[in-house]
């Protein structure tokens, strides 16, 4: 920190994470209450839509998933950490001859660095409940494919064990179905309930309408906490760009290079982590819409079709989406606003830089101010 512009981006750049980090904290207790609703409305969804749609195995597999994400998320930011942390000790120990606090400097950032692992916590929650959404979205989806035959033209088939001990009829069949030419497995049909397509239709209508309430609500609790989290990201991608230009053009070292490039792939990590399951859960839910509009085009009983419409005007009016505060939808399309933002504070803060490095002359000082009170004058 040579210089005032890069005083004043570190500063920023701590002053974010603990921002963020309180955000993130309080956020969490004060919607508890939010998010016991939010479960309540997911397993409310996942009961009823058992009955049309069995869970496959992707959907077994989630908790292990999510214990695996937050596990992986861990120890890949252990890992950064324990390597910036000694990457600080080898500066610090060359400037050892001009200040001999320079390694106890170091040791005062840890409560700093352990801030990352709250922070990180709540990247994988934010990302777990948004992807949790996206999931009973997308089960509902294959749910309405089964609303009609013209849809469900195959089968549920499981494959199970058959006896050695069959008797003399059952070898029978075998033999005779052998003979003609038909090879056939044992297996059983899962028995469907019979409910009609109506009263299918209004319990998906109303499991997603649950849904995009729960999107509300995730908006609505972690909300501040999401306005910090993507002011964090925006900061830390354009410090930790202007530090790793800096060095590449200046000092050139290659160790503190590498460590800053490793910080800048972290930091857009987590800035995918809190955009792409935002987006995930968008595509399922506006995705319904389309299999809406196919089952109306294709259906004849009129009373179904009351209710697809029914349906389709619940979807044209839902505006439900991932949202900080209100301030911006979370999606693919505020990827492209960051990288503007980013290429500019580069701009910025790269002029700044050079304006550091070659200060103005007393004379030159002199001039300016000179010229500046003539020009006051002048325009008085």
């Amino acid at each position: 920190m040579k210089t005032a512009t890069s005083r004043v981006v570190t500063t920023l750049d701590v002053s974010v994470v603990v921002s963020a980090c309180i955000c993130g904290v309080f956020c969490g207790i004060y919607g508890l209450p939010f998010v016991r609703e939010l479960n309540q409305r997911l397993n409310e969804a996942d009961d009823m839509l058992s009955i049309y749609v069995a869970a496959g195995k992707q959907d077994r597999g989630k908790p292990r998933k999510g214990l695996a994400m937050l596990t992986l998320v861990g120890f890949f930011i252990t890992g950064a950490l324990a390597l910036d942390i000694w990457v600080w000790y080898r500066i610090a120990h060359k400037m050892k001859k001009e200040s001999q606090d320079s390694e106890a400097n170091v040791l005062g950032y840890c409560p700093f660095y352990a801030l990352y692992y709250i922070l990180m916590m709540f990247h994988v929650l934010f990302a777990q409940s948004a992807l949790g959404i996206s999931n009973r979205f997308r089960r509902l989806n294959v749910a309405l494919y089964h609303v009609f035959p013209e849809f469900n033209k195959t089968p549920i088939i499981e494959i199970t064990s058959v006896s050695s001990t069959n008797n003399v009829s059952e070898k029978l069949d075998n033999a005779v179905e052998k003979i003609r030419g038909i090879t056939t497995v044992s297996h059983v049909v899962h028995p469907q309930p019979l409910l009609t397509p109506d009263r299918v239709i209004e319990d998906l209508a109303y499991i997603h309408a649950s849904l995009s309430t729960g999107v509300i609500l995730v908006s609505n609790t972690f909300g501040v906490a999401l306005l910090a989290v993507l002011g964090s990201c925006l900061l830390h991608l354009v410090a930790t760009s202007y530090f790793l230009m800096v060095e590449l053009v200046g000092d050139k070292d290659a160790v503190f290079s590498w460590i800053q490039a490793l910080w800048l792939f972290i930091h857009i990590f987590r800035f995918l982590l809190t955009v792409e399951p935002c987006h995930i859960t968008n595509v399922e839910s506006r995705r319904t819409m389309a299999i809406v509009c196919n089952l109306m085009r294709t259906c004849q009983e009129s009373s179904a079709k009351e209710r697809l419409e029914s349906f389709w005007r619940q979807l044209v009016g839902n505006n439900s989406a991932f949202t900080a505060c209100g301030l911006c939808s979370i999606d693919r399309h505020i990827i492209t606003s960051y990288c503007g933002a980013i290429a500019t504070y580069l701009v910025i803060l790269i002029q700044f830089k050079e304006a550091d490095d070659k200060p103005l002359s007393k004379t030159g000082r002199r001039g300016f101010i000179k010229y500046f009170n003539e020009t006051i004058y002048n325009n008085t």
